[in-house]
């Protein structure tokens, strides 16, 4: 379905306007819930089996890690196999109402491509710190599907690179709630190929195709975070806007500029079984300067991967990326072990900013939008009930042929 651009800022911003009314019209039943159970317990009760951390012990001020095998399945990776080390804890002499958590990751997939991460949140001593850590390698054969808001199935074309990222920031607070942070940001691709179906030029060679290209500048950014556990929130809201500024000084290969706001809802709902409705508005746009094509906006490229349930990892790609997702959450047994999902999303990409870049002109189209919806459901299973971590399973269709199979440890915002 085609809108014209005026009317997107009502799309996206709908379901960011209905958690007033549900906010003042639920809560929470007060009513005690069952004893609940996690995937731990049952290795002890069926096998005599303590897995560490223990899901009964409750999680404290000092890292307990838990080293667990991973084999999942989505469509930009196919089955891709490893290990993960993670560990969530509380700051020392603090009260416990803001989790610490770490997630390392390494593993190798069916399209022969190699994934090792390092991914952080971590808060001191009051709360009076945040560092947000992203690190990762990858090997990266996969494919791309051009620039804009038209591109179909049919446009793909085959690329493969390598893909070293260094993002770093620290945030202190100012306020209650609100915090003020600065860091760093390096993206570098290399030994960057595309391959074009029958001879045709991709959109890839028309926007300037290189061997490899460096994002590298500052960011300065606003967080407010109020959910407590980032692994499965109880309740709360998430907010995080940055200002990104990259500048061949710092090794960049071109200078250009972006702004990146991450806002999430959480909304309980009455009930004696744990219900909430999650709402999730993510927006990354770039200007002053066109940013390497593989550091462009893009399907899929949020913090942990998650957005676009419906559609490949980068199969939307361009100048900026409106997306909006709200989920509703349920547990499906009373001790919590088994939860399910639906979920919904919209996303589209928006107008270069100064013009169509020279070579693009009859492959993107700036003057409509077009919205690409995605909507699924999904099972959840209790990994670790102190530690709120959830194995999430879920299968999701998307416009023009699009469908996949996700999965992902905790919950996908």
């Amino acid at each position: 379905m085609v809108f014209p651009l005026r009317y997107k800022r009502y799309l996206f911003g709908v379901l960011l306007l209905i958690t007033t009314p549900l906010c003042a019209q639920m809560s929470a039943d007060s009513t005690s819930r069952p004893s609940q159970l996690d995937a731990f317990d049952l290795a002890k009760r069926w096998f005599g089996i303590s897995i560490l951390p223990k899901a009964d012990s409750g999680l404290s001020t000092k890292p307990q890690w838990a080293l667990l095998p991973s084999l999942n399945y989505q469509p930009a990776t196919g089955i891709a196999g490893g290990l993960i080390l993670t560990s969530s804890f509380y700051p020392k002499e603090t009260p416990r109402t803001r989790i610490s958590t770490i997630h390392l990751y390494a593993g190798y997939s069916q399209f022969n491509q190699v994934l090792a991460t390092a991914i952080s949140n971590l808060w001191t001593t009051g709360h009076r710190y945040n560092i947000q850590t992203d690190w990762r390698f990858y090997n990266f054969p996969t494919i791309t599907y051009g620039l804009g808001t038209r591109t179909q199935l049919a446009n793909a074309s085959d690329v493969d690179y390598n893909h070293i990222r260094f993002h770093q920031t620290i945030y202190k607070a100012v306020g209650r709630d609100y915090m003020v942070g600065v860091g760093y940001m390096f993206d570098r691709h290399y030994d960057i190929q595309n391959i074009a179906i029958d001879g045709q030029i991709t959109d890839f060679a028309r926007y300037g195709l290189a061997r490899q290209a460096t994002s590298s500048g500052m960011v300065v950014g606003l967080l407010r975070d109020r959910r407590g556990n980032p692994n499965n929130p109880e309740g709360g809201s998430y907010l995080l806007a940055q200002y990104r500024v990259y500048v061949r000084e710092l090794g960049s290969t071109v200078n250009y500029q972006a702004a990146w706001l991450d806002y999430r809802k959480y909304i309980p709902l009455p009930g004696r079984l744990e219900k909430q409705l999650a709402i999730w508005s993510f927006n990354w746009v770039t200007f002053g300067g066109n940013a390497p094509y593989l550091d462009l906006p893009s399907t899929g490229w949020d913090t942990y991967n998650n957005s676009g349930r419906g559609y490949a990892l980068g199969r939307l790609r361009g100048p900026s990326l409106y997306y909006a997702e709200a989920e509703y959450r349920t547990q499906l047994t009373a001790n919590g072990l088994i939860g399910g999902v639906l979920f919904a999303n919209a996303q589209t990409i928006g107008p270069w900013p100064n013009g169509v870049p020279a070579g693009l002109e009859s492959t993107t189209q700036s003057h409509t939008t077009q919205v690409w919806p995605g909507f699924g459901g999904g099972l959840r299973v209790k990994v670790n009930k102190s530690a709120r971590t959830n194995l999430a399973i879920d299968y999701a269709f998307g416009a023009g042929g699009s469908k996949g199979l996700y999965f992902n440890l905790n919950e996908v915002f």
